[in-house]
C-alpha cells in the first residue's frame, strides 16, 4: 500500500494519469464535496479545464440513519443498493427520500446558485476523495447516464477492488492511485485527511463561477 500525502497530491498524482487519456477532448471535472472539490481543484488546473460540483445523498431506513440502502440525486434519480427492498416499503421511508432530495438540492443551490446542467456532449471527469460502497456515486453515474455526456470518467484515489469491478461497466474509463482487496475506510490511505470545511469548498468553486454550465 502507497500512502497517497493528501487531497492535493491525490490530484496531482491523478491528473497525470488523465492528461494522455483526455487530450484534446473537451472535459469537465464535476467534483463531489467536499474532499472531491479539493482533489478536482488540482486536476482542473492540471488539465486546464472547469470544475463544477454534482451531490447525491445516502438514502437510509428512518432507524438505521448510518446505513446506506441507496442513493438520491437533486432531480429523484435514484440508486437502489442490495437491501433496497427490505426498507422501501416502512411508513416514513417517502419522507425519507424526499428528505434527502430536498437536501441535495440546498446543497447544490450553496455552491452553485442552481441545479441546472447542460453538458453539450462533453468528457466527463467525476472526481471524489475516494470510494467505500459506492452509494452516492451508484446514483451520480445512473444520473449522468441519461445526460448527453461524450464519455464518463471516474477518477478517485482510492477503490475497492469489488466496487471498482461494480462501477466499471458504467463508467467509460475508471482512473485510480489504489484498488484495494481489502478495505477498511478511506482514510487509511492517506497521510493526512482532514475534515474539508465548507468554506474551503466555496473559495475553490468561487474561481469557476464564470464557468458554470
Amino acid at each position: 500500500m502507497h500512502m497517497i500525502k493528501n487531497r492535493s497530491d491525490a490530484g496531482n498524482k491523478l491528473a497525470e494519469k488523465l492528461t494522455d487519456i483526455v487530450k484534446g477532448e473537451e472535459s469537465i471535472i464535476l467534483a463531489i464535496p467536499r474532499g472531491g472539490v479539493v482533489v478536482g481543484n488540482e486536476i482542473s488546473k492540471k488539465l486546464s479545464c472547469p470544475l463544477d460540483v454534482i451531490i447525491s445523498k445516502k438514502i437510509t431506513p428512518p432507524d438505521f440513519p448510518e446505513y446506506a440502502i441507496g442513493a438520491i440525486t437533486h432531480d429523484g434519480i435514484i440508486y437502489r443498493g442490495e437491501n433496497w427492498d427490505r426498507f422501501s416499503q416502512e411508513p416514513k421511508f417517502e419522507e425519507e427520500k424526499n428528505k434527502k432530495r430536498l437536501e441535495v438540492k440546498r446543497r447544490l443551490e450553496e455552491y452553485r446558485g442552481n441545479s441546472n446542467y447542460k453538458f453539450d456532449n462533453k468528457t466527463v471527469i467525476l472526481v471524489d476523495d475516494g470510494i467505500a460502497t459506492g452509494s452516492t456515486v451508484f446514483a451520480l453515474l445512473k444520473w449522468l447516464s441519461i445526460h448527453k455526456v461524450k464519455r464518463i470518467i471516474l477518477a478517485v484515489p482510492v477503490i475497492p477492488a469489488t466496487t471498482y469491478e461494480e462501477m466499471k461497466p458504467l463508467v467509460d474509463n475508471i482512473i485510480a492511485l489504489e484498488i484495494p482487496t481489502e478495505f477498511s475506510a478511506v482514510g487509511k490511505f492517506y497521510k493526512e485527511f482532514d475534515q474539508v470545511s465548507d468554506n474551503q469548498v466555496m473559495k475553490i468553486l468561487y474561481k469557476f463561477k464564470n464557468t458554470r454550465l
